[in-house]
């Protein structure tokens, strides 16, 4: 019984063995990234462009690399652009290199090269001068990124994702060919020659790419910024200049300061709206301060409002405080809304070209409003210098609050 009792626990020790060896192996085997097995929108977070009509390609993997190369790409229709997702295996101490070649050869080609430094990934383009390590040098304009490079790791998987938009008409990388590559870091972290290398010739399937969710924000943003320029940077200074200025066209004035007035007023509503609907999805430095200043001013529109509605007759003692209150508070109004937008401009990002053209177009709106402004009130104190009325004594009488609303 004892033999027999061994030779089965033997026996049952080999069968776990084996068990366990055809588990690890299907576990590594399902572990394999492949394009069918790996679902981009949840693999990697790629915020910068849409992914869903990318397509995926698989580049086998040669001896020495445990892992596959998955390459989704798509060149843009419309705008030409290429929009790229790879997963690469990398683990610490090691990078992996997507590169472009005219040619087909590692000399004279350019790569974008990945490591993993204090565990997170880091990301450098490259130029091939050579074969030597000597030749491989930093340059970063070589390829002319439109979005990204934008990067995810996968520390349990050991794979890294890399995400970018490339306008291959404006950049010196001519992507011919395809070039993959996998070696070890050096102690500076700069990369050290490959120990596999192997190349497709490339061939981006076309289509559209659609607005990413970041450029659909940053439309909402500008849409946000029109509104308030429109309503506080145009409308309501323009109804302000009638009210000022115009008092001859009486009393077609008052109408189209009211008109002015109110229409502005409803952007600025709609521009609020927006504002705060942003305000709870972004959070960058500085908005805090130019949420509070949004709504300092919004209250102060809301008072303009209701103290037209509440505007004493123009032969009441307490008609001359209410002009006081009505002009001071629409120019501290208008005074403040002019910084908020600035604030507002400068939380906003520059377009590719690396220019603000919203902020642009309002310093040149501002600057054509003084100028008017100044030449209207110069016009306005002359006439008024010239037409003030005099008393017995042969002094001008005093100009009276009341006379101008």
């Amino acid at each position: 019984m004892g033999k027999r009792g061994s030779a089965c626990v033997f026996a049952l020790q080999r069968v776990c063995a084996c068990l366990a060896a055809v588990l690890y192996v299907c576990a590594h085997v399902t572990a394999a990234a492949t394009c069918r097995s790996t679902r981009l929108s949840t693999a990697a977070n790629v915020t910068i462009f849409p992914t869903d009509a990318l397509t995926c390609t698989e580049s086998p993997a040669p001896d020495g690399i445990t892992g596959s190369f998955l390459l989704w790409s798509l060149k843009d229709q419309g705008t030409g652009y290429v929009s790229i997702v790879v997963a690469a295996p990398l683990d610490v101490g090691q990078w992996v290199a997507l590169g472009f070649s005219e040619q087909g050869e590692m000399i004279k080609s350019t790569a974008i090269i990945v490591w993993i430094a204090r565990g997170l990934p880091r990301v450098r383009t490259y130029y091939l001068r050579d074969k030597v390590e000597s030749a491989v040098v930093p340059d970063a304009t070589r390829i002319t990124f439109v979005a990204g490079p934008e990067l995810s790791y996968d520390s349990k998987q050991k794979t890294v994702f890399m995400a970018f938009q490339i306008d291959f008409a404006k950049s010196l990388a001519k992507p011919n060919f395809l070039l993959y590559a996998q070696g070890q870091e050096s102690a500076d972290d700069a990369p050290m020659q490959h120990n596999v290398q192997w190349m497709d010739k490339s061939s981006f399937p076309t289509g559209s790419v659609g607005e990413s969710a970041a450029d659909k924000l940053q439309k909402r943003v500008r849409t946000h910024g029109a509104l308030q320029v429109f309503g506080w940077g145009i409308l309501l200074p323009i109804g302000v200049l009638f009210a000022r200025y115009a008092k001859s066209l009486d009393p077609a004035w008052f109408y189209i300061h009211i008109t002015f007035q109110m229409i502005g007023f409803i952007f600025v509503i709609a521009g609020l709206g927006t504002g705060v609907s942003l305000a709870n999805e972004i959070n960058v430095h500085g908005l805090a301060g130019h949420k509070g200043l949004g709504f300092f001013l919004f209250a102060l529109a809301i008072l303009q409002v209701l103290a037209v509605i509440a505007r004493p007759g123009k032969d009441a003692k307490l008609r001359k405080y209410w002009n006081w209150y009505h002009w001071w508070v629409g120019r501290l109004a208008l005074f403040l809304a002019c910084i908020n937008i600035f604030v507002g401009l400068n939380l906003t990002k520059n377009n590719r070209a690396g220019t603000n053209p919203l902020k642009t177009s309002y310093i040149i709106l501002l600057v054509l409003e003084l100028v008017v402004f100044a030449i209207l009130e110069a016009l306005y104190w002359f006439k008024w210098n010239r037409s003030r009325p005099v008393n017995t004594s042969g002094t001008s009488l005093r100009w009276n609050p009341t006379d101008r609303y």
